[in-house]
């Protein structure tokens, strides 16, 4: 059986996985689909209420990024491993933890705040390889995403401010990691700790790079185009650019 990857195709946690995979070399059949829906998805697929969900070849259910990411570290050579033994394997997963209980969860704020009230403008991102009729639906009833969304992430303008300058902190707190000139966050080696920064922290850069299609910044509103433009030029927005254009194949 094909391994199959569940996802809402602009989570910047379904990037997390989906990268993992495609620098372990597996093949896997992505399954992507909008918001809300993607709940039925994941529960049929053998997980809870998020995505993503891998399903392996045999069948097994692995409903959280993190774990994805042990899964793929079992399909590769140990000096490409994402976990490498002794204290650097635990720094990044260390790292890890706290960039998946913060940086994403606030990014994805910001980015909905900016995106939700221009939803339908984002359709061509959002619908990308999403089912026909989910496409048909989105287009009938893609204006009630919005209060649903916000209530179930608790979108507001105040949690969005206070969401950005976390996610400034997390910026500031990266370059100070980088700042005795290392290349990677725990040292000389990629690990979890890089790839998770470099993919949560697309849901504020945007990189064209991005495992789906992203808007191009001059379509977003202003609010998210001046974040960005901003952030990219930040030293862990730079990072983040040289994760992409060098470990993201």
């Amino acid at each position: 059986m094909t391994p199959r990857l569940v996802t809402i195709p602009i989570s910047h946690y379904c990037e997390k996985a989906r990268w993992a995979l495609d620098r372990a070399g597996v093949a896997y059949r992505e399954e992507p689909h909008i918001q809300l829906v993607h709940i039925v998805a994941a529960r049929r697929a053998g997980g809870g209420n998020t995505v993503p969900v891998f399903v392996t070849g045999d069948g097994t259910a692995i409903g959280e990024s993190a774990a994805i990411l042990r899964w793929a570290d079992t399909q590769v050579a140990a000096e490409r491993r994402l976990y490498p033994g002794g204290e650097s394997g635990a720094e990044a997963a260390r790292i890890e933890a706290w960039l998946d209980s913060g940086l994403g969860p606030d990014g994805r704020l910001w980015m909905y705040h900016g995106t939700l009230p221009v939803v339908r403008d984002m359709a061509p991102w959002a619908l990308a390889g999403t089912p026909r009729w989910e496409r048909r639906a989105f287009g009938l009833f893609g204006r009630l995403l919005d209060p649903a969304i916000r209530r179930y992430l608790g979108v507001d303008d105040d949690a969005a401010v206070a969401a950005l300058a976390r996610v400034d902190d997390v910026f500031d707190a990266v370059a100070v990691m980088l700042g005795d000139g290392r290349p990677f966050l725990t040292g000389e080696r990629f690990t979890a700790a890089d790839l998770t920064f470099g993919a949560l922290s697309a849901s504020v850069l945007m990189p064209e790079a991005y495992g789906s299609p992203l808007p191009p910044l001059d379509s977003v509103p202003a609010s998210l185009r001046a974040a960005a433009h901003r952030l990219r030029e930040h030293p862990a927005g730079r990072f983040a650019a040289r994760l992409y254009a060098r470990e993201r194949r």
